[in-house]
C-alpha cells in the first residue's frame, strides 16, 4: 500500500499542468472524494448536508464528462461512433448535458430504481447500463494511470478504453432517448432532409448568382438564418418544382413546414411564373438584402423604364393602370402573420381563376431583350409546343392566335397592380412573410436545418476537423512540429537551446523550478522541461555518438522512429 501512495504522491501532475490528462486526474479526484463522502453520510441524520454533496457530485461530474469528451475529440476523432440519429431526436433533447443525464439514469438502472420509463423498459435496459458504467470505471482508471505516467500520451490501452466507453454510451444514448423522448419517424426525416438539400441548393445557387459570399457562409452570419428560408421558397417553386415545395400534391401530402401555406405559395408561384429574369434578381436581391437596408431599392433598382408608365400596348390595345401612387412599402420587421393575411387578401380571385403557366412573355423587337426573358423556363415549352404543332391539323393563324390570347391573359394579370414596382413589393411581402412564419412556427426544426446546411456548405468547419486529427500531437511552439508541417528536413541542424533564464516553469506540465526540481534540455528541440517531463532517452540524428540522450516526452513520442521507441521500452524493462 505504502509504495503505491508514495508513487501516487510523486508522480501526480501538477495544478498547473495544461493537459488534459492532468486535468482529469484532479477532476477524478474530486469526484471520487464526494462520492466517498456521500457512501459515508447517514442521509436520515443530514439530509441537507447529502443535497448539497450530491449537487457537488453533479457538477463534478458534469466537468468530468466534459472533458472526456475532449480527450475523445483529441485522441480518436475519426474511429468514434456516428451519432446520426441525433435527427430522431427533438432540438431542445439535444445538448451538451446529455450525457451527464444518462449516466445519472444509468446509475438508477442499477440500482433498480426506474424514474423516466416503464419498469419492464428498464429491466431490459439494465445489463446495458452496467455495461456502460463498468466501462467508464475502466476508462477512469486507465487515464488515472497514464496521467500519472507521462499526461502528454495516450497509449493503445487508452485508445481501446475510449472507443469501448464510447460505443456502450452512443448505444445506451440511443436505448433511453428512444424510449424516453418523442422520435422522430422515418417519414419525417426525410422531408427534413429535402428541406436541407433544397436549402443547400439554394445556398449554391446563391453563391453561383452573388447573393451571398462564401465568407458569409463560413462565418454563420446571423442574417443567413432569414435570407436562406426566404430564397429557398423561390428556388422550390421554380427550380425545384418536385422537391419538398411540390404544390402537385395535396396540402395534407406536403411537407410539415410549408402545407400551412399551401394556398399562398400557388399565388406566389403564379405570379413568379410571369417575372422577367431582370425582376427575379431584384426580387431575390432585396430578400436577402440585410434588415437595415430598404428593399425598395433593389425592387426598383432592376425594373425595366417601359413598365413605370400608365398604359401597355398589348395586340393592338391599350390597357390603362391607375396612375395613383403606390402605396407605402412595409418594413421588412414587421413581416409576419400580419402581412401573410394582408398579401393572401391583395391578391384577387379572379386573377388567379386561369392557369397562366401557358402565358409566355413574347419578346419584343421594339425593345429591350433582356428584359423581356420570361423567368420561368416552362415558357420555352409552350413556345416549343406550338412550333411542334404545325406539323399537326393546327394551322399557323391558330397558333399565333392562341400565342396572342397568352399574351394578353399575361399582361392582363400585370395591370391588375398599380405597377410593376407594386407587384414586386406584394411578392416581398408575401415571401418574406412564409419564411419569418417558418422561423416562428418551426424555429426548432429550422434551427437543426441551418446547422446542417451550414456543415455541409462551409469550407472551413471539414479543413479544421481533419487538421485538428491530424495535428493534435502537434505543439504551435515545437520547430520540429513546424518543420514537420511545412515538410522541411532539417536532420543535421543542431537545435537551439532555450537559455536557463528564459524560463522558470517546465515547459510542458508548466511546474515552477525548484532547488529539487531542476532544468534539462532536451536534446532534440532544445527546450527546457523537469526530470519527469524528459526521463526518456534515444539517438537523435544530429547527435552522432551512439549514445542515447534525453529528450523530452513529446519529441520522443512524436520524432523518434518506432525503432527507437521500441529499443527504450526494452531496455527500460531489463533487470
Amino acid at each position: 500500500m505504502l509504495p503505491s501512495v508514495l508513487r501516487r504522491w510523486l508522480n501526480r501532475p501538477k495544478k498547473s499542468d495544461p493537459r488534459l490528462l492532468a486535468k482529469f486526474f484532479y477532476i477524478d479526484e474530486e469526484v471520487s472524494a464526494v462520492v466517498h463522502e456521500l457512501q459515508c453520510l447517514d442521509v436520515q441524520k443530514d439530509p441537507q448536508n447529502y443535497l448539497v454533496l450530491l449537487s457537488q457530485l453533479h457538477n463534478s461530474q458534469d466537468r468530468m464528462l466534459s472533458l472526456l469528451e475532449q480527450i475523445l475529440e483529441q485522441c480518436v476523432p475519426k474511429k468514434r461512433r456516428q451519432r446520426d440519429y441525433h435527427l430522431k431526436f427533438p432540438d431542445d433533447v439535444v445538448n451538451d448535458t446529455m450525457t451527464t443525464h444518462l449516466l445519472f439514469a444509468a446509475e438508477l438502472m442499477v440500482g433498480g430504481t426506474y424514474v423516466e420509463v416503464e419498469e419492464t423498459d428498464g429491466v431490459l435496459l439494465r445489463p446495458l447500463a452496467q455495461k456502460l458504467l463498468h466501462s467508464l470505471e475502466d476508462l477512469r482508471r486507465v487515464l488515472r494511470e497514464q496521467s500519472l505516467e507521462d499526461p502528454g500520451i495516450y497509449p493503445e490501452t487508452a485508445h481501446k478504453a475510449l472507443l469501448e466507453y464510447d460505443d456502450l454510451c452512443a448505444e445506451f444514448e440511443l436505448r433511453y432517448m428512444t424510449l424516453v423522448a418523442n422520435v422522430k419517424t422515418p417519414e419525417e426525416i426525410y422531408e427534413q432532409q429535402e428541406v436541407a438539400v433544397l436549402f443547400c441548393e439554394t445556398v449554391s445557387r446563391a453563391l453561383q448568382r452573388g447573393y451571398l459570399t462564401q465568407e458569409m457562409i463560413d462565418d454563420c452570419e446571423p442574417e443567413l438564418m432569414i435570407s436562406i428560408p426566404r430564397l429557398a421558397i423561390i428556388s422550390g417553386l421554380l427550380i425545384f418544382p418536385d422537391g419538398p415545395l411540390n404544390l402537385e400534391r395535396r396540402p395534407e401530402e406536403m411537407c410539415e413546414l410549408f402545407s400551412p401555406f399551401y394556398g399562398l405559395l400557388k399565388k406566389i408561384r403564379e405570379l413568379l411564373r410571369i417575372l422577367t429574369k431582370n425582376e427575379l434578381f431584384s426580387l431575390e436581391r432585396a430578400l436577402c438584402s440585410a434588415s437595415s437596408v430598404d428593399p425598395s431599392v433593389h425592387l426598383s433598382s432592376c425594373l425595366p423604364i417601359s413598365t413605370d408608365t400608365s398604359s401597355m400596348s398589348c395586340g393592338g390595345q391599350t390597357l390603362h393602370r391607375e396612375t395613383s401612387a403606390p402605396r407605402e412599402q412595409s418594413s421588412q420587421s414587421t413581416v409576419a402573420a400580419n402581412s401573410i393575411q394582408e398579401c393572401t387578401d391583395a391578391f384577387s380571385p379572379a386573377i388567379f381563376g386561369t392557369d397562366f403557366t401557358s402565358c409566355p412573355r413574347v419578346q419584343d423587337t421594339s425593345g429591350s431583350q433582356g428584359d423581356n426573358v420570361p423567368a420561368s423556363s416552362e415558357d420555352e415549352h409552350f413556345l416549343n409546343q406550338d412550333v411542334k404543332s404545325q406539323n399537326d391539323t393546327r394551322k399557323p393563324t391558330e397558333i399565333l392566335r392562341n400565342m396572342h390570347t397568352r399574351r394578353s391573359k399575361f399582361q392582363e394579370v400585370r395591370s391588375r397592380y398599380r405597377s410593376d414596382n407594386d407587384m414586386l413589393h406584394r411578392l416581398f411581402v408575401c415571401i418574406a412573410g412564409v419564411a419569418d412564419q417558418l422561423q416562428t412556427n418551426f424555429a426548432s426544426d429550422l434551427r437543426v436545418i441551418l446547422k446542417t446546411v451550414f456543415e455541409a456548405v462551409s469550407s472551413r468547419q471539414q479543413e479544421e476537423t481533419e487538421r485538428a486529427a491530424e495535428n493534435f500531437l502537434r505543439l504551435p511552439d515545437c520547430l520540429l512540429c513546424q518543420n514537420q508541417e511545412h515538410q522541411i528536413k532539417a536532420v543535421d541542424v543542431t537545435p537551439a537551446w532555450v537559455p536557463d533564464s528564459a524560463s522558470s516553469l517546465c515547459m510542458s506540465c508548466c511546474a515552477p523550478f525548484t532547488l529539487l526540481r531542476r532544468r534539462h534540455h532536451c536534446r532534440s528541440c532544445g527546450k527546457i522541461f523537469c526530470s519527469r517531463c524528459s526521463s526518456y532517452t534515444t539517438s537523435v540524428p544530429h547527435v552522432h555518438n551512439s549514445q542515447p540522450v534525453r529528450v523530452c516526452s513529446h519529441c520522443f513520442h512524436v520524432h523518434c522512429s518506432p525503432q527507437d521507441q521500441a529499443k527504450e521500452q526494452t531496455a527500460s524493462h531489463l533487470p
